[in-house]
């Protein structure tokens, strides 16, 4: 399997609408600019396992990196059998800026942002593992395990706010990003995930 190819801003955007756009940058930098319709998928211990989770074997990816390294991005998909790379954005988000092409970003919140979005009429979406769920989460949140999430879109309101939340902020990043993919626009990213709302003393419930 070669390497894919670095594809210029404006041929990377004809290839997006025929493959899954992966952004592998932290969840900070996704969230403050990023290809429309892209999902985050944060390059750390765990990318291969929701790789492979999220994204259909045999679906074409082009990929959005930040610092990086594309041999090792490349390794991690390879692992959990990943193997049809289409090509990957010259310059990176960067280019793309200077292309002048469409950059959607995202809104990222502090604990107390979440805090008056929810008192607001919107609504919590936990998206850990049961485990982690149980073990304390907001007052009245949603649980649905990320890896559930696409199978489950139909039975999330679509005319109030959501904020995601998970540990710390990366699957969160994935869920917004999937949600945004499939139409829902009033989206909010906990920073932090839940362990920022406890250091803000917030209460969660078991």
């Amino acid at each position: 399997i070669g390497v894919p190819p670095e594809l210029e801003p404006a041929d990377f955007a004809r290839v997006a609408g025929q493959a899954v756009v992966v952004d592998v940058r932290p969840q900070a930098e996704f969230m403050a600019g990023h290809v429309p319709g892209a999902m985050s998928n944060t390059f750390r211990d765990a990318f291969a396992t929701w790789l492979g989770w999220l994204v259909p074997l045999d679906t074409p990816l082009l990929f959005v990196l930040g610092e990086e390294p594309l041999e090792r991005v490349l390794d991690e998909s390879l692992l959990v059998g990943h193997e049809r790379f289409v090509g990957v954005l010259r310059g990176g988000m960067d280019a793309w800026h200077a292309a002048g092409l469409p950059v959607t970003s995202a809104t990222l919140v502090d604990a107390q942002g979440a805090k008056d979005a929810l008192l607001g009429g919107a609504i919590a979406l936990d998206v850990r593992e049961p485990d982690e769920f149980a073990s304390g989460h907001i007052e009245g949140a949603i649980h649905v395990p990320l890896g559930s999430l696409a199978a489950k879109l139909g039975t999330l309101r679509r005319d109030v706010p959501i904020v995601t939340n998970c540990g710390h902020g990366e699957r969160s990043a994935s869920a917004r990003s999937i949600l945004q993919r499939a139409g829902f626009d009033q989206l909010h990213n906990l920073d932090g995930g839940i362990d920022a709302w406890k250091e803000a003393g917030y209460r969660v419930v078991s």
